[in-house]
This record gives C-alpha cells, sequence and structure tokens, in this order.
C-alpha cells in the first residue's frame, strides 16, 4: 500500500465526517502526530489500525488502501447484487417508481405510440438537491457526464480509445467514501410500531 494512497483517502474520510484532525485521531484511538503522519504520507497504519478505522468509519479496507475492485456484470445476479448494494448506501438515496398495470390488459406498445400507460417501466430518480444524501449531487454529475460520453461514443464523435479515457479519468476523480446503512436487531413489537410509523411518515396512511 502506497502511503501517499491511505494518506489521501483517510483525510477524504476526515473530512467527509466533518471532524478535525485531533477529533479524528480522538474517535480512532490513535495518537494526532501518528494522524498527521498518515495523511501526509510519512507513515503506514498497521493491520489492526485499518481493521479499527475500517469498523468505526464503516468503510471497507480496499477502500482505504486505494484498492480498486473490478465491476463485473457478467450475468444478471450481479446486476441485481449492484442494484441491492446501492439501495443499502448512507450516502445516496432514490426514488422508486414502479408502474406495472397497463390500461385495458396492454403491455406492448402500439406502432408509433410512447404513452406511458401502454408500457411496463421501473425507474431510480435520484435528486442531486436532497440534503438527506450528500453525495446525490456528486452521482447526478456522474450520469450526466457518463451519458454525454455514451451519446459521443455511439455518435461516432469519438474514437473508442478516447472514449475509454474519458470513462477512466471520470471514475478515478470521484473517491468519496460510502458506508452502509445499519439496521438494529428489534423485537417483534418495536419492529412492527417502526413499521407503523414508516407507513405514516411516508404516507402510506
Amino acid at each position: 500500500m502506497k502511503s501517499t494512497i491511505f494518506g489521501e483517502r483517510i483525510k477524504t474520510l476526515r473530512i467527509s465526517l466533518g471532524k478535525s484532525q485531533k477529533e479524528f485521531a480522538e474517535f480512532i484511538g490513535i495518537p494526532q502526530p501518528s494522524m498527521s503522519a498518515y495523511e501526509n504520507g510519512k507513515n503506514n497504519p498497521t493491520i489492526e489500525v485499518l481493521v479499527n478505522i475500517a469498523d468505526k468509519c464503516n468503510v471497507s479496507i480496499d477502500w482505504l488502501c486505494g484498492r480498486q475492485e473490478e465491476v463485473s456484470l457478467s450475468d444478471l445476479s450481479d446486476v441485481a447484487s449492484f442494484l441491492y448494494k446501492l439501495m443499502e448506501i448512507n450516502e445516496i438515496g432514490c426514488e422508486i417508481a414502479v408502474h406495472d398495470r397497463m390500461e385495458n390488459g396492454l403491455d406492448i406498445e402500439k406502432e408509433g405510440e410512447t404513452d406511458d400507460r401502454n408500457r411496463w417501466w421501473t425507474r431510480l430518480t435520484f435528486y442531486g438537491n436532497d440534503p438527506r444524501f450528500k453525495y446525490n449531487g456528486d452521482l447526478c454529475q456522474i450520469i450526466t457526464k457518463m451519458n454525454n460520453n455514451v451519446i459521443d461514443l455511439k455518435s461516432y464523435a469519438v474514437s473508442r480509445e478516447s472514449y475509454e479515457r474519458e470513462k477512466e479519468a471520470e471514475i478515478c476523480s470521484y473517491s468519496l467514501p460510502l458506508t452502509q446503512k445499519k439496521y438494529d436487531s428489534l423485537s417483534r413489537d418495536e419492529r412492527i410500531k417502526r413499521h407503523i410509523d414508516y407507513l405514516k411518515n411516508n404516507d402510506y396512511f
């Protein structure tokens, strides 16, 4: 692991949590000089420190060490796994809409028609200015740039090599840490109570 990569990642993580060096060092239980040395790329942490940071900050060790995991979508189960992981992230949120009832039982679009009532669809909507999810704005920018890059490739405005360079540069420019949602183990009565509260707060009643 390169000290500079870990230093950049831990600094990004600390800033994303809104903590000073002193506060973050206290949070993970290390001396502030050690924290400073990590951020400046002078020292590498021990395995114990890495595990402690990953556990307390709910991030992966791979992310802290700058290891890039190749995203492989070889079958539909990979896509399903990716979508579940996306829904379990704290910093990103979306609105899901499902339209699976066609008027008059129609489920095939008539020739020349584009009426959504005759289509079966699902949509994920990310609101870039939703204050509950601090990375939604970044994600919207990523999707916008991705769309432009794909259009350039499909329309032959750029070469495949140029497209791959743009894609790689775009991917590498976002190294913000993501954390996973945690759900408490609850008794049946408490779970029912929270379920009812959720339904009320989300206008199901």
